[in-house]
């Protein structure tokens, strides 16, 4: 079979490997479609974030081709979506704790992201553990929408972190992918009123497309903790979610936050966070929350979103490429900042 090896920094390399068997209690999956990933991205533009000699993708969709011996509940040739590990055999921890994104083995594990391991930028993918890592996909949801799942995905475990109460007033920093994909969520879930906040103008136009009541330029304004003071009756949003992943939205987010409202970091950065104080934290009882990834069950609850129509997947998708132009692909999503997805069709 055929897949795109990750070697280095801004090097991909084409290459042929024998197709995967499933052994005993694993499943082969065909891959249909693998999102490509904004860690994907950064890890090819960056040098120590992923291990040269891994095959990303990690937002996988296929067929199962092959079942193991001692694997009951899947069939050949059901749709699925390919997730995380999730809860490790062994129950570390975390996972017995019910926090499997905290998982002692998941890092490792995670096709495409673990050092070594061969994700989806492949023709085939092996699922060690199908009843953590396989999801099967509703019958109305086509691949080109599953495919989005990891995106919304995050933004929906972070929604979980939060405390959110349906008519409650929210602000989301950043209008990329996952910013987006929170909008919808808030939407659906009762939020009263959505702020967006992102520099590009065709991310705020699209974060109004997808249900947000407001979207402005931070930098348009000398005050903007002060502007959205006046948009939410003087107090500030409940909660804010930061999505952009940089220092400087960090800032923001916790600087427009409402006293004793809620802030979800759901962005990643390496930057040390100088744009924050403890007295803006201690002093106004502010609670800040991390959110990282997300679970099997939040993956199936999202397609069922998207089963069920509450979601929109359309024009979240912007070009499918194929597995001999994933170098192409990445250098093009190194130099855009628009709120683009692409997606490998195999």
């Amino acid at each position: 079979m055929k897949v795109a090896l990750y070697e280095g920094v801004r090097s991909i390399k084409i290459e042929e490997r024998p197709k995967p068997t499933a052994g005993p209690g694993e499943v082969v999956v065909k891959v249909k479609y693998c999102g490509i990933c904004g860690t994907d991205t950064h890890a090819y533009m960056h040098e120590g974030l992923m291990t040269p000699g891994t095959v990303f993708g990690h937002e996988t969709v296929g067929i199962v081709e092959e079942i193991g011996s001692g694997v009951e509940g899947f069939a050949v040739g059901e749709r699925v979506a390919v997730g995380a590990p999730g809860s490790c055999p062994e129950g570390c921890y975390f996972c017995r704790s019910g926090r499997s994104t905290l998982c002692v083995n998941g890092f490792a594990r995670t096709l495409g992201i673990g050092p070594g391991t061969q994700g989806a930028y492949a023709e085939y993918v092996l699922a060690k553990y199908p009843n953590r890592m396989l999801i099967k996909i509703p019958e109305k949801v086509k691949f080109e929408e599953a495919v989005l799942f990891d995106i919304f995905s995050t933004a929906y475990h972070a929604f979980r972190r939060s405390s959110f109460k349906g008519g409650q007033k929210v602000v989301v920093v950043g209008a990329g992918a996952i910013g987006l994909s929170m909008v919808q969520i808030l939407k659906a879930t009762g939020a009263d009123y959505i702020t967006v906040l992102d520099l590009d103008a065709k991310k705020r136009e699209f974060a109004l497309s997808m249900g947000a009541d407001l979207a402005l330029n931070p930098i348009e304004y000398p005050d903007i903790k002060g502007k959205l003071n006046e948009v939410y009756n003087g107090l500030g949003p409940d909660i804010v979610f930061e999505c952009a992943g940089n220092p400087k939205a960090v800032g923001t987010a916790v600087d427009v936050c409402r006293p004793g409202g809620e802030v979800i970091l759901i962005g990643t950065n390496p930057e040390p966070l100088s744009t924050i104080n403890e007295i803006q934290i201690g002093l106004f009882e502010l609670d800040v929350k991390g959110s990282f990834a997300y679970n099997e069950d939040e993956i199936r609850t999202v397609l069922g979103f998207m089963e069920k129509g509450k979601i929109n997947t359309n024009k979240m998708l912007n070009k499918i490429v194929k597995l001999d132009d994933v170098q192409a692909a990445l250098e093009e999503l190194s130099k855009t900042t628009e709120p683009v997805r692409y997606a490998i069709k195999l």
